[in-house]
Formats: structure tokens, C-alpha cells, sequence
């Protein structure tokens, strides 16, 4: 089920041989593994640089040799081959896939809750699901089903499944053959619950019409709507479910009672809030499904309509569950009742049509033929209804579970939970505004002057002024009731900014560097030698990559190369800038503290010649 046989395969097994077979051409015969870092040696051969650097490690009377050819090969000269990289990363990334599909399709788990409460994401099940390289681009439709525990969440689903493989090869929408065992979620007769957290059918399906693409997800959730367990879980997986899905059905047993419309006007309000933090379309479609109908002998589409009227009626006269009573008169809302399957079909555990009444199995072949042709109408969208892709909602979706993973993370309200994402948000926010001030204060590319014209030292103290006030900012903005969890995301705020201003400062300290050497050699070398400039410059350019003491070496090495006087003026503008950054970055290593660099230079950028 999911990529079925009518669609070609992504790869003829000839052709996937010889991808295998490249697979083994880009493997370090030193380790045996993928080559990570590769760099060529002199004799043409291509290894893992560790690998090779740690082969090299123990000197030889003859020296160097290729483990592959034997030639001998200088130490030193390792080409890093950036290309090949690149392939090796192709290569890994296409056999990967390619496994996946000769994988059968089954369920896998995309989320769980552990005993704390705490939820968590495999990511290697969203990677598979959603960000697959030929579905990350294309737009997608999630079915999900929530609801309390055993009341046919999961046996209706392997239905669905059955009728989108038939849809997806072409052939007419049914549910099976009389006598075929009910495969797909895990399912069974009893009391115990199977699933927990959100399961996803691995594969989706691809239906296409006029031209047109669309992959269909099917998600099974316990838990959600769990009477027996705690309140935080049901939040947390109500709100997941309303970002993942865009065709919602709320499956429930006999009739709407009041613990369900209680669970309902809180899923709504998560809905609500969920698609303001994210921008996802609040409620795209919910579909009330009501199992094991008794009111009367009337079941399907037009009698739900009417069980529904007669509901929305009791909350307006009762005055209670304000969001529902608003949702279900909307278009966004239908309903079905499905009647009672029967003893036989009850009893077995293999789910064949054969074993349903026949007024049952009716009712859910019609139910479910009309679900599935309908699909191209609930493409998951965002709230300006323009169509998200796979990739996209893949990467939201780890976005989302990261957030309720923080170790201190409650949420006793939905509100509370909308706060905390919100405060999420704001962190990214923040970075981006700390991003911005980089780039007016020392744009990509700023001239050698003005580069000049700013010291680290001062740099830095800008940097980190500009850190503090951001940090003031993001905890003013911070959102909520609970203390704690307002601490918790200030100190995040703060890493994160520290790991922002010391990567900032030490690349401005290695630009700074760079254009202190190049005009401490220039200047030296155009105003009384171009031998001499040439030679500085020479010497300066191969040694660009070390900070600290580099302009010092650069412009002295161009002093005593050819001995040229405009050259000794090189060394003067590159040493006074290389002694006291040296020194500034001595005392900040001694003192541990930022503020020990803050001192005023005095010497001249550019001493006077002695002529």
C-alpha cells in the first residue's frame, strides 16, 4: 500500500546496480566507509583525510607510500576534493531512498510521549515521510484520526488505506475482497490500546489528476482524547494533530456526550492558537464520525446532518462549549453515522467485509469511497490558503516538537501552551534581528578601510551592547504566567545570543586581520618599492588564515625578503596593528573578560617614514 505497482520505479534494477556499484567506487580503502572529508594524494588516489593523515602518521625509511598503488607521495600535498564530496553526499542520500522503497510500506511512529509528559520526535520517520526528494516539493492532504482509545480508530484507517491503493494504481475505489485480512495499522479486539503517540503510514500515495500531483498521508493518534490520561498529553497531541492534518476525523462511539464536546472545544481553541503560531489555516476540515449508531435505523451523510442541527441546537439553548457550537455551523464541518457492525465482526480479529452486517458494510464502503475521491478538495494549506508542501510541513513539524520538548516545558491550558511557542518564535525572531545588526555595522562586503576603521576591540563592544539590549527586548516580549518557563527560554535566549557574538567576533577578528596585512604590505610596497610591496604582499597572503600575530609576520617577512625601505613601511603599518591586536587578545586570554580589550590604541595606523 502507498507507491504501488503501477508507478514506475524510481530505478530499473540495472541501473540501481550501477548505482550500488558507485556506491563502492566512493568508499575510503583505508576505513571501508563512505569517504568524509576525501583529499587526493600526488598519485591520483582519493582516501578520508583522517584516514590517510593517521596512515602517514609513523615515518617511513622510503617514504610515503599510496595504500592503494604504493608510489611514494609527499606528506603534504593533500588535495581536498570538493566535488567528490559533494557525490559522496548524492550518492548517500539516493541509496538511502532507494532502500526505503525496497522497505514494504508499514506504520511508523513520528511521535511519542514518555511518562513525564515530555514528547518526542523521530526525526529519521519525518525524513522518510515528508522530505523523500521526490515528494518534499509536492503538495500534500493529511487524514488523521482522533478520538478515545478502541473505538475503530485503526481499523477504519487500514480501510482507507485500501481504498487509496486502489485509487492511486487506477482501479475503482472499493474496500477488498470479502475474505482479505485486515492488514496495516496494528488493530485488535479488546481493551488494551495499541497505538500511543502519532503513527504515519510510511509511504504516502500519490494521486495525480490533470496533470497534477498530490501525496496523501494517513496518521493514526492515541491519546489525543484519552479520558484516562493526563490533560497535558491530550493538549500536546491535539495540537499536533490539528498542524498535521487538513482532513480531521473525530471519531466517537454512540453519540457526541458531554466529556467529547468538552475534549472538542479544547482542541478547537489549540487548533486556533496552533495555526496563529505556525500560519496554518485554523481547522481546514473536521468530519464527525459517530460509531455504533442507536438512535434510530437512519445512518450515513444526511441523517448526520440532522443529529448535528439537533446538537448545535442543545449548546446554544445551554449556553456551553462556545468554539464548538461556532464550528459546527460551518461549512468546514460535516458528519456521518455509521450503525452497528455486528456480533461476528466483533468477535474476529481479522477484519474481513464478510464478517459485517451487511447494513454496516454498506454505510462504510460509502463512507470511505466518498473520504477519499474527495481528497483534492483538503490540500494541507497556510492562512493565506496557498498550498504547503511535504518539505514544508516536515520541517514545521520538528520545529513544533522541539518546542513542547523542553525539559522545564508545561502546559496546563492551551493558552499557556500558545504562550510558549510564541516565546519559541520570538527566540528566532531575535536572532534575525542580531543577524541584521551585523550586517550594518560590518557588511559582507565592506571595504579594507572600513574594516580598518573599526577595531575588534571596539567591535566587540558593540556587539555585545547590541547582545544585551536584544536580551532586555526578548524578555520584555516573553509571554505567559509560569515563571520558571519565562526564566528557562531568557537563559536559551542568552545562549544563543553568546554563540551568535563570539561567532561574529572571531570572524570580524580574522577580517580584521586579513586587511591589516594586505595594506600594511601595499603601503609599504606603492609608496618607495614595488619589489619590495610584492615581496610583503607574497609573504602576508600565506599566512591570511592565522589572527592573532599574523600582520606582524606578514609585513616583516616582506621587509627582509628583499630588503626594499618602502617595504620597511609595510612592516611598520602591519606591525603597529599586529602588536596591539596581539596584545588585546593576550589580556582578554589572562583576564577572561571582554572588557579588558576595550582599551583606546594610540599608535598611528601609519607611522611617518624616516627618510
Amino acid at each position: 500500500m502507498g507507491r504501488g505497482s503501477s508507478k514506475p520505479a524510481a530505478m530499473t534494477n540495472e541501473s540501481s546496480a550501477h548505482f550500488f556499484k558507485l556506491e563502492e567506487d566512493i568508499t575510503c580503502s583505508i576505513c571501508l566507509q563512505e569517504l568524509s572529508d576525501p583529499v587526493s594524494i600526488t598519485c591520483g588516489h582519493t582516501f578520508c583525510k583522517p584516514c590517510i593523515s593517521s596512515y602517514w602518521a609513523t615515518p617511513q625509511p622510503q617514504g610515503h607510500r599510496c595504500p592503494e598503488c604504493r608510489k611514494v607521495c609527499p606528506r603534504d600535498q593533500l588535495i581536498p576534493a570538493y566535488r567528490l564530496q559533494h557525490l559522496v553526499s548524492k550518492v548517500q542520500l539516493v541509496v538511502k531512498e532507494e532502500q526505503s522503497k525496497m522497505t514494504p510500506a508499514r506504520p511508523i511512529q513520528l511521535v511519542y510521549t514518555d511518562a513525564t509528559c515530555k514528547m518526542w520526535l523521530d526525526e529519521s520517520a519525518v525524513d522518510r515521510c515528508f522530505l523523500d526528494s521526490e515528494i518534499s516539493d509536492c503538495p500534500l492532504c493529511l487524514i488523521c484520526v482522533i478520538g478515545e482509545k478502541r473505538r475503530g480508530k485503526s481499523s477504519l484507517l487500514n480501510y482507507i488505506l485500501r481504498a487509496l491503493h486502489r485509487l492511486e494504481k487506477g482501479q475503482p475505489v472499493s474496500l477488498g475482497e470479502d475474505d482479505e485480512a485486515l492488514k496495516g495499522f496494528d488493530w485488535r479486539s479488546g481493551t488494551n490500546s495499541v497505538t500511543k503517540g502519532i503513527w504515519a503510514w510510511s509511504s504516502p500515495f500519490i494521486l495525480k489528476r490533470n496533470g497534477e500531483k498530490m501525496a496523501v498521508f494517513v496518521l493514526d493518534t492515541e491519546g489525543s482524547l484519552d479520558i484516562e490520561s493526563d490533560r497535558e498529553t491530550c493538549i500536546k497531541l491535539s495540537a499536533l494533530s490539528m498542524l498535521l492534518s487538513s482532513y480531521l476525523i473525530f471519531n466517537v462511539s454512540g453519540s457526541l456526550k458531554t466529556t467529547e464536546l468538552d475534549y472538542l472545544e479544547m482542541y478547537l481553541h489549540v487548533s486556533e492558537l496552533t495555526g496563529e503560531s505556525f500560519s496554518l489555516q485554523y481547522l481546514q476540515h473536521l468530519n464527525i464520525l459517530v460509531r455504533d449508531w442507536q438512535g434510530d435505523d437512519n445512518c450515513g451523510r444526511e441523517a448526520a446532518k440532522s443529529y448535528i442541527e439537533h446538537e448545535t441546537e442543545k449548546l446554544r439553548k445551554s449556553q456551553k462549549n462556545h468554539r464548538v457550537l461556532e464550528t459546527l455551523r460551518s461549512p468546514s464541518v460535516s458528519g456521518f453515522l455509521l450503525p452497528y457492525p455486528g456480533k461476528t465482526f466483533l468477535r474476529s480479529s481479522q477484519g474481513r467485509l464478510s464478517d459485517m452486517d451487511d447494513d454496516f458494510r454498506g454505510h462504510l464502503t460509502t463512507y470511505v469511497s466518498d473520504l477519499v475521491e474527495r481528497l483534492w478538495l483538503h490540500h494541507k494549506t497556510d492562512v493565506r490558503s496557498e498550498r504547503i508542501t511535504c518539505g514544508h510541513l516536515g520541517g514545521m513539524l520538528k520545529d513544533f516538537v522541539q518546542t513542547l520538548q523542553r525539559e522545564h516545558f508545561s502546559c496546563a491550558s492551551p493558552v499557556e501552551m500558545f504562550y510558549s511557542l510564541e516565546n519559541h518564535k520570538n527566540i528566532k525572531n531575535t536572532v534575525k534581528k542580531f543577524k541584521d545588526f551585523e550586517e550594518k555595522v560590518a557588511p559582507i562586503n565592506s571595504s579594507l578601510f572600513k574594516i580598518l576603521g573599526v577595531r575588534t576591540s571596539k567591535m566587540r563592544e558593540m556587539v555585545n551592547a547590541e547582545a544585551s539590549r536584544l536580551l532586555d527586548e526578548y524578555e520584555q516580549s516573553l509571554k505567559g504566567t509560569d515563571i520558571a518557563a519565562r526564566m528557562d527560554f531568557k537563559e536559551d535566549m542568552k545562549v544563543v545570543l553568546d554563540q551568535e557574538v563570539k561567532r561574529f567576533c572571531d570572524e570580524y577578528s580574522k577580517r580584521f586581520t586579513k586587511c591589516a596585512v594586505g595594506i600594511g604590505c601595499a603601503v609599504g610596497g606603492g609608496v618607495l618599492s614595488l619589489a619590495g610591496g610584492i615581496a610583503g604582499a607574497a609573504v602576508a597572503a600565506s599566512i591570511l588564515a592565522a589572527e592573532v600575530g599574523a600582520m606582524a609576520i606578514g609585513a616583516v617577512g616582506g621587509s627582509v625578503t628583499l630588503g626594499a625601505i618602502g617595504t620597511g613601511v609595510g612592516a611598520g603599518v602591519g606591525g603597529a596593528i599586529g602588536h596591539s591586536e596581539k596584545n588585546k587578545s593576550q589580556k582578554t586570554k589572562g583576564t577572561g573578560n571582554d572588557d579588558a580589550a576595550t582599551s583606546e590604541d594610540t599608535q598611528e595606523l601609519v607611522p611617518k617614514p624616516t627618510l
